[in-house]
């Protein structure tokens, strides 16, 4: 049956495994998209406000409260879903070092419409997704492509204590860019509040390699005017 209009909400979750970045898919068990692949999603309650609602997706799917969450856009196109006028207000989400994201079954909750849950790489997803999913993965990765320049999201991803090798690796798998090493390490110690743990060493590197902890605020802001992706053109931003 056809519904006249409805709102849900679209969590794009990512973590950091491997150097890696990934994000958490769910598979479909109920038409429409039966077996195929979704971001984790839900429609929003009649009384529940839009933060509300991300947030308890996101905890129905990983288990955790308290993560990073963003409001990053609204996708309203008239046949984005075929059971009817569909408006989805997308999120993202940012899982912290130390969650094991390299397991492949995440803390979903089964049922209802969802067989399985599982981290696929962003760059290496399972076929084209369900609904316009597709298109909030690709622009939730160029969100967080943008903000990791000017905001200290990286460090969300990182353990305590890091290399700049480390801090390196975030910015390349968020991004798809490689970096010099040398002008990398020179450009992050002259914009963050990097600090050096005194007397430490990473015992991971062939020659010991030094640790660094940052002390800076860590609040990610909407920053500079950012410009919409190109693909995104016509739809509106939060």
């Amino acid at each position: 049956m056809r519904r006249e209009l409805f709102l849900t909400v679209d969590i794009a979750c990512f973590a950091l495994a491997e150097r890696e970045l990934r994000i958490l898919l769910v598979r479909r068990n109920e038409a429409p998209f039966s077996g195929g692949w979704s971001l984790p999603g839900g429609e929003v309650a009649t009384e529940e406000p839009l933060d509300d609602a991300a947030q308890r997706v996101l905890s129905e799917t990983t288990g955790l409260w308290g993560v990073f969450l963003e409001q990053l856009y609204t996708f309203g196109d008239p046949g984005r879903d075929p059971r009817g006028r569909a408006i989805s207000v997308s999120y993202n989400a940012i899982l912290p070092s130390g969650v094991p994201a390299t397991r492949q079954r995440a803390a979903t909750r089964l049922g209802r419409s969802i067989d399985e849950s599982a981290w696929f790489p962003i760059d290496k997803l399972p076929g084209p997704l369900a609904f316009d999913h597709g298109r909030i993965a690709a622009y939730a990765r160029w969100r967080l492509a943008q903000k990791i320049l000017y905001t200290p999201l990286a460090f969300y991803l990182l353990p305590e204590n890091f290399t700049m090798a480390d801090l390196r690796a975030v910015h390349e798998a968020v991004t798809g860019e490689q970096y010099d090493p040398s002008n990398f390490s020179r450009q992050m110690l002259g914009r963050w509040d990097l600090s050096p743990v005194p007397g430490s060493r990473d015992r991971r590197a062939r020659r010991p390699a030094r640790l660094y902890h940052y002390i800076g605020p860590r609040e990610i802001s909407g920053g500079p005017s950012e410009s919409i992706a190109p693909e995104q053109s016509g739809e509106s931003q939060q």
